[in-house]
């Protein structure tokens, strides 16, 4: 990929309001999930975008010790029971979780990203953060769950039932070009994402200043983390009219689960 740290930072690209923004708002924060596009705004911050690769065992990616989330134990971070905030919740697909019809890890190839790429039914990009399935994480552990496997699962998994995200239809009455500057619906506008961040409608970044797209894309690309996506992000707003479409605490127009830019944030920093 072509280095474009000098540029950003010099702010020839129009993103100068970006890393206002950023600074504001403690985007940089976010290094749970540093990507390759926030480490080069990092890079003009003084930010080093290191990252942390968690150890996998033969049925799926339980972490150590000191990783596991407090007061859970090794066992139930593999096979449940989870918090009960997601035992019956929806998955970014629309999914209901059923905790008497799970499959174990071991029985889907349950791997973290790296992993999977070794797996010949994996496509680059495809993770549980852009999964159907996947229910992000609601409690700032960093953690989510699926709607079909046992435990505990991290953004940045993957398993042989992968499912992909479906694009929302573009709105009656728009374009598909109408949805990056279109004014959101009004239950959006003002409303609190899922990080706890209030949306301001004068205070919102153009989708094109985030390099805004798909994050199978994303991470495909290397311009983002296995484990990304808007769906579990914190600045993100979950659909509330049941048309696949969500928005932004900081970014304009309309946005889905399976988006991705780069002032990505974890749920746990928001």
């Amino acid at each position: 990929m072509t280095d474009n740290t000098t540029q950003d930072c010099a702010g020839e690209d129009g993103r100068s309001d970006v890393f206002d923004l950023l600074a504001r708002r403690r985007y940089l924060a976010a290094a749970a999930g540093t990507t390759a596009g926030v480490a080069s705004l990092s890079g003009c911050l003084g930010g080093n975008g290191d990252t942390e690769t968690e150890p996998a065992t033969d049925t799926g990616t339980e972490p150590s010790g000191e990783d596991l989330p407090e007061g859970v134990s090794a066992e139930e971070f593999e096979s449940g029971p989870v918090p009960e905030a997601y035992r019956a919740a929806t998955s970014l697909g629309g999914e209901t979780r059923d905790p008497d019809d799970l499959q174990p890890k071991g029985n889907v190839k349950f791997s973290e990203y790296d992993e999977a790429l070794d797996q010949p039914t994996h496509e680059p990009g495809r993770c549980c953060a852009n999964c159907a399935d996947y229910i992000a994480d609601k409690n700032g552990d960093r953690f989510g769950a699926c709607a079909e496997v046992e435990g505990y699962v991290d953004g940045s998994d993957w398993c042989s039932i992968y499912e992909s995200l479906p694009e929302p239809s573009v709105p009656e009455g728009m374009s598909e070009s109408d949805l990056a500057t279109a004014e959101v619906p009004e239950q959006y506008r003002t409303a609190t994402s899922q990080g706890g961040e209030a949306r301001d409608p004068e205070q919102l970044s153009a989708q094109a200043d985030v390099d805004l797209k798909e994050s199978v894309d994303a991470i495909a690309d290397g311009d983002a983390d296995p484990g990304q996506s808007c769906g579990n992000c914190a600045e993100f707003i979950p659909d509330q009219s049941g048309d696949g479409w969500g928005a932004c605490a900081a970014v304009e127009g309309s946005v889905a689960p399976e988006d991705w830019c780069v002032i990505w944030e974890p749920v746990s920093e928001g």
